[in-house]
């Protein structure tokens, strides 16, 4: 019991740590935007690409580094929502996302806007496997019918805990559903097709998780959409890589593959 504790506590504190470097990047953006000095921001167009790799190579780190903490691991991923580590984690990757500019961002800048997007795309990696462990466990706690027993071995008692709704509600709010329709559009231009391509295709297993969550909020909110959430993004995709004889550089073994992925994503969606 005392290593356990022990492990619980060195885990909490590296949670804590984690969470304070993204709130610290957010509270950083948010001061040079009030004080209208946008053009100091860290961004690729405004510091030394040395810099800037610098931050960026210590985000991905970071998120590397909370992703460890989080999987398989529902009580480091119980303190990470109560603390609004998911609110905090979605808005610094859509923060990072809007460093990235046009075509005149391609070149030597263009490698640093690969590690933005290389970073927003963990995030929500991160944000479908926390939402597909809590799935899966209320799924076995279900059937193994075990819920009358929470608490009464001095472990914590049930209403401390959040329920499986509210934690993958923490992961499907209107940032990160947004996030996850941003990762379908990657520039292209900016960071190259086959980035690009990569990028998307973890996007789009991504939507398939949260897909039920955000297609309940948009419901909620505006009413039943005549359109449901995400079908037009993904179709879009699909319209991309459905096209044999083009010069996108795909195999026809590698473009069923995706379009069969984008398939399975659309019957979720409809």
């Amino acid at each position: 019991n005392t290593i356990t504790t022990a492990a619980t506590a060195t885990s909490s504190s590296a949670l804590s740590l984690l969470i304070q470097s993204f709130e610290n990047e957010l509270s950083l953006r948010s001061q040079q935007m009030a004080g209208g000095s946008m053009a100091v921001l860290p961004s690729a167009a405004s510091s030394s690409n040395a810099t800037y790799k610098s931050r960026a190579t210590y985000k991905l780190r970071a998120v590397y580094a909370l992703g460890s903490l989080l999987r398989g691991n529902p009580l480091a991923q119980q303190s990470f929502v109560m603390r609004d580590g998911a609110g905090i984690l979605a808005r610094d990757a859509l923060g990072t996302l809007s460093n990235v500019r046009g075509p005149s961002a391609a070149g030597a800048n263009g490698a640093l806007a690969k590690l933005d997007y290389k970073f927003a795309s963990k995030v929500l990696a991160l944000g479908e496997d926390v939402v597909m462990g809590v799935v899966l466990q209320e799924e076995e706690e279900k059937k193994e019918e075990e819920d009358d027993v929470v608490g009464d071995e001095g472990g914590a008692v049930e209403g401390d805990l959040l329920t499986a709704n509210q934690s993958v509600a923490a992961f499907t709010t209107e940032r990160w559903c947004d996030l996850s329709l941003r990762m379908l559009v990657p520039p292209s231009d900016v960071i190259g097709a086959t980035a690009s391509r990569g990028i998307k295709e973890r996007a789009l297993t991504a939507v398939r998780v949260l897909a039920p969550g955000c297609q309940r909020l948009v419901n909620e909110e505006e009413g039943e959409a005549a359109v449901p959430w995400g079908l037009e993004e993904v179709r879009s995709v699909r319209s991309e890589w459905n096209r044999e004889g083009s010069d996108d550089g795909l195999d026809s073994v590698y473009r069923r593959e995706l379009l069969q992925l984008v398939d399975g994503v659309l019957e979720v969606l409809q």
